[in-house]
């Protein structure tokens, strides 16, 4: 599923609206969910054993070329580069060791890489984009170019750094999602007094519960709803870096941000 060549501006936005980047594929939880809502997806997955059973979960849809997998890790050269895949949990896996190995067992493989922008030319600029490859997102984000973003970006919320390089890009619309309250139906309680703080822990164990127990539309791990289907509304940057940093710092008196859960940041162009 290459786009053709790029000819101008609004053929670009044109050809862009029903493309969506799914950066870190893992076992296919959210590209299914694009490829429900009738998306053409670019899948990019480092490890191999993924890519292999993903291409078996999904043969229909690539036959049918609504969606296309790139086996590479995205890094900031091409090339080959050592892979560090976790033994307990594929979620942690990285180019980081250190990350790779928090499920304290780990083992490395070669897998060959591509820059973002590399792929941004093959593909061309999608609608939404998805970013969850466990501190290599940076080199996602640096590669967007400004006069052709993603109406949408999500990205794993481990650093400040992203809030204001998506800022500086353009964006000015932004939530932070907790990644545990896809399916939730409670309200988003403050941390502000001791009240709210003794709701929101009821409410994060009974969506909890209800995650691990019940049939969900959103598999506990995966990315998520995005774009207007994600909670609450769109605030400035500062509101989100005011919540954001007070669970960084664990301070888990102020902001509305819940200390057991992870999160990722939402931008809207």
């Amino acid at each position: 599923m290459e786009l053709p060549a790029r000819k101008s501006h609004a053929m670009i936005l044109r050809m862009i609206e029903d493309l969506v980047f799914d950066v870190g594929m893992n076992h296919g939880e959210d590209t299914a969910h694009y490829l429900a809502r009738d998306f053409h997806v670019v899948a990019i997955e480092a490890n191999p054993v993924l890519v292999a059973e993903n291409r078996e979960r999904f043969h229909d849809a690539i036959e049918a070329g609504q969606l296309v997998i790139e086996p590479v890790g995205i890094h900031d050269h091409d090339g080959t580069a050592t892979f560090w895949i976790s033994d307990t949990n594929d979620d942690f896996s990285s180019f980081d060791e250190s990350m790779g190995s928090r499920g304290k067992s780990c083992h490395s493989v070669e897998v060959e890489c591509t820059t973002f922008s590399h792929l941004l030319e093959r593909h061309g600029v999608p609608y939404y984009l998805k970013i969850d490859i466990e501190r290599a997102d940076r080199n996602c984000i640096e590669s967007l170019p400004v006069s052709d973003l993603p109406a949408y970006v999500s990205i794993e919320a481990h650093e400040f750094d992203y809030l204001l390089i998506l800022w500086k890009l353009g964006y000015r619309q932004f939530k932070v999602v907790d990644q545990m309250r896809h399916n939730s139906t409670l309200p988003l309680f403050s941390n502000e007094n001791w009240l709210s703080r003794s709701l929101k822990t009821a409410c994060w164990y009974a969506d909890r519960v209800k995650n691990k127990y019940r049939k969900v539309k959103h598999s506990p791990g995966a990315s998520g709803p995005f774009g207007e289907e994600t909670a609450g509304p769109w605030l400035p940057v500062e509101e989100v870096a005011y919540n954001w940093s007070h669970f960084y710092r664990g301070h888990s008196h102020r902001g509305n941000l819940q200390k057991r859960s992870w999160y990722d940041f939402h931008a809207k162009l």
